[in-house]
């Protein structure tokens, strides 16, 4: 009896050892990294007051974000409000965002990006060591962007296909981070500046506004029809050219045609319909696909779920993009033909993301392959001369892409894409968006138009989606994704800067 007691008592000993240990391990090492870069770490909060943090680097190695330690606290300086929404905010008052807070322990010295390293420091007791960033956007081409959007509010993101390397990501309205992340005493009012203004600059709209797309969804749809067998690049609808005229009439509701311009309606198969933007052909092309494959197509290309930009514990958050009554952040049920109608073409209940038609875009540029985005280059020794150290401690990557479509459909929507610009039907829409017009002369645009309706008086949103160069024999280099809120019609607003950016890009890479 006492043996059997003394055995169960060891047991008894060996289990909560395991208990104890497991737990142990589970904390300090599984869950350590990333415990290590909450914002409400008390570790990470007491060495963002007092630690000077890493400098932040653009891709040629410009300054955007600094700091010093003025009478006890670090204070952080920011060269260029066009980064706000990347970059973010440190401070002692409101915490972090963007870069600041996805790379919080970094910066401060918190977490080294060797494990091993990390791991002799943690027994040598070493003091935390700043470490420098580097991202992926060109402070030029970002600058350049800006200055095109202007004071309209709204969003640019740029990327390139082959990588997923963040090439410009713009929202205005933007902000001036430097007087919240100064002196403690003199934030408060500022803040209360920012939240209070009707204009919302504290939202960063490339990755968290949420709108109507309108017929850049053109792209998505037809994409996914090529590939799912449903229609080829020749496919017509018997009677499309009375609906141009008399509408499509769906379940008892009538689908319109937007105004053409003059152009006379026709029985168009994909490039026309694309080049006219025809509602009517689209609509039917959604029908065809049918619902259930129309919403696994979305899930495929990342709508329906929450998008980061770079690593799952490091990058940043970009809201989900839907394309019917949003559930949870997820994509409900098609509430009938009507609805599946209206999103094949942009409207309804669709609401995204310029990040997500970004990416679109990108993944028609990549032959089907939607790369998988990120910002941040590389992590590196802190520099304390202003210039990037040429001591890299860790690189960064996308990690490759998914494929969403086969090559042959995205070949065929890129050719339609091509046309929607430069053909003869497409250039009236679309042909702003074209970088011929602004000093590229051996490279064209692929692209789409939107003019997004919103109902009521309010002024339509103004998209541009596209790539560049697109013909056949070239490799893409850029994909974009322009939205001007109430900007009008598309090709007038959006694809103009959508023309420009890409065309600055490729001078900047040829120079």
């Amino acid at each position: 009896m006492i043996a059997t007691n003394v055995r169960r008592l060891g047991l008894y000993l060996i289990v909560a050892f395991a208990v104890v240990s497991g737990s142990m391990t589970w904390w300090q090492v599984i869950e350590a990294p990333r415990l290590a870069v909450r914002a409400d770490n008390p570790e990470v909060i007491a060495a963002r007051r007092s630690l000077p943090r890493g400098t932040i680097f653009d891709a040629s190695g410009q300054v955007l974000a600094s700091s010093e330690v003025i009478d006890g606290p670090s204070r952080r300086t920011y060269s260029d409000p066009a980064f706000t929404h990347v970059i973010g905010y440190a401070t002692h008052l409101f915490g972090s965002t963007g870069l600041e807070r996805a790379y919080e322990d970094i910066l401060v010295g918190q977490t080294d990006p060797n494990p091993i390293r990390d791991f002799v420091s943690d027994i040598l007791d070493r003091q935390p060591v700043p470490r420098d960033l580097t991202i992926t956007i060109d402070r030029r081409l970002q600058d350049f962007a800006a200055q095109q959007l202007g004071a309209d509010h709204g969003a640019v993101v740029a990327l390139d296909p082959r990588t997923g390397a963040i090439l410009a990501l713009v929202s205005s309205p933007t902000f001036d981070a430097t007087p919240i992340s100064g002196d403690p005493s003199g934030a408060q009012a500022p803040m209360d500046a920012l939240r209070n203004d009707p204009a919302e600059p504290l939202i960063a709209r490339a990755r968290q506004g949420h709108y109507v797309p309108g017929s850049i969804m053109k792209v998505f749809t037809a994409a996914a029809a090529l590939d799912a067998g449903v229609i080829t690049t020749e496919t017509t609808f018997p009677d499309q050219q009375r609906q141009e005229t008399e509408g499509f009439v769906v379940d008892g509701f009538t689908i319109r045609e937007h105004d053409l311009g003059g152009i006379l309606p026709g029985t168009w198969p994909l490039s026309e319909a694309l080049q006219v933007s025809s509602n009517i052909f689209f609509a039917h092309v959604g029908l065809e696909l049918g619902a259930e494959r129309f919403l696994d197509y979305a899930r495929r290309f990342g709508f329906c779920e929450p998008g980061r930009i770079g690593d799952a514990e490091r990058g940043l958050e970009v809201a989900s993009s839907t394309v019917t009554a949003a559930v949870e952040g997820e994509c409900g049920a098609f509430g009938g033909p009507v609805e599946l109608a209206s999103a094949s073409f942009g409207q309804g209940l669709t609401n995204v993301t310029p990040m997500q038609m970004a990416l679109v875009a990108a993944a028609i540029a990549g032959d089907g392959v939607m790369p998988h985005p990120y910002v941040v280059r590389d992590v590196r020794e802190h520099s304390e001369d202003g210039a990037p150290s040429e001591t890299i401690l860790d690189t960064l990557a996308s990690g490759g892409g998914t494929r969403v479509v086969g090559p042959s459909a995205a070949t065929a929507t890129r050719a339609a894409m091509l046309d929607a610009v430069n053909g003869e039907l497409g250039r009236f829409f679309a042909g702003q968006g074209d970088v011929t017009l602004y000093g590229i002369s051996d490279a064209r645009s692929a692209g789409k138009t939107g003019t997004a309706q919103l109902g009521g008086q309010q002024a339509p949103h103004s998209w541009f989606i596209g790539f560049a160069p697109a013909e056949p024999d070239a490799t893409p280099e850029i994909a974009i994704a322009v939205l001007v809120e109430s900007g009008g019609s598309g090709g007038d607003r959006a694809a103009p800067i959508g023309g420009q950016v890409m065309a600055e890009w490729l001078r900047l890479q040829g120079g």
